[in-house]
């Protein structure tokens, strides 16, 4: 499958958020990602997120600038985008796993140290021009 790429984001839920809206996201989501060929799983616990998209390329590039725009969620951060050979959720349109607050933010803890300590200086700054090169690409 040439074009897969892999994206993995962290956030934090608005603080109204409710697990009947959680139902919804996923119910719309799973429907959503069917159609654009994605799948992943979605992470939340305490308030907080983590997701994990995959699919074409352009896909999921576009939800992930759709997921930008959704107000229900904050502080959204890229860990990384990574081409794929083949997909790590192949049966799952969107999984879902619920852990405690204390492992989610633990997760995250660990995610953002680990893009913190691949990118210094300008680094950043050319990851953020490759993704956008990726972004228009198409």
């Amino acid at each position: 499958m040439k074009g897969l790429l892999s994206l993995l984001y962290v956030s934090n839920a608005q603080s109204n958020l409710s697990d009947t809206d959680i139902q919804a996201i996923l119910e719309v989501s799973r429907s959503n990602n069917l159609k654009e060929d994605i799948t992943g799983v979605l992470c939340s616990g305490g308030g907080h997120f983590i997701q994990v998209l995959e699919g074409p390329q352009k896909n999921v590039l576009g939800r992930y600038l759709q997921i930008l725009e959704d107000e229900r969620h904050t502080d959204c951060l890229l860990i990384g985008v990574a081409p794929l050979k083949a997909r790590n959720f192949n049966d799952w349109s969107m999984g879902y796993i619920h852990a405690s607050e204390t492992v989610i933010l633990e997760r995250k803890k660990l995610l953002v140290s680990y893009l913190e300590s691949q990118f210094k200086g300008t680094e950043l700054v050319n990851q953020m021009r490759r993704l956008l090169q990726l972004i228009t690409k198409e």
